[in-house]
């Protein structure tokens, strides 16, 4: 059976629209794999490589989204 991919999310802990979206996710059973861009240069440099604006999704179909709805996120 194949494995699920998941959505992965990049985000910086404290982030008003990071936590929203992941307390949204989380309700729904969601599931994700996040990333805190600010414990890694490397993972700062990923997260970068797709936007500047966390939260970022990456979705397993290559699709990108910055944001979360009208909250304003976090440059990185």
């Amino acid at each position: 059976m194949p494995v699920e991919a998941k959505p992965v999310v990049y985000t910086i802990r404290g982030c008003d629209a990071c936590v929203k979206l992941l307390r949204k996710w989380d309700a729904e059973h969601v599931e994700y794999e996040e990333r805190h861009v600010e414990l890694s240069q490397a993972v700062l440099d990923e997260a970068r490589s797709h936007g500047d604006l966390v939260p970022i999704v990456v979705w397993p179909d290559g699709r990108v989204e910055q944001g979360f709805g009208d909250t304003i996120g976090c440059f990185i």
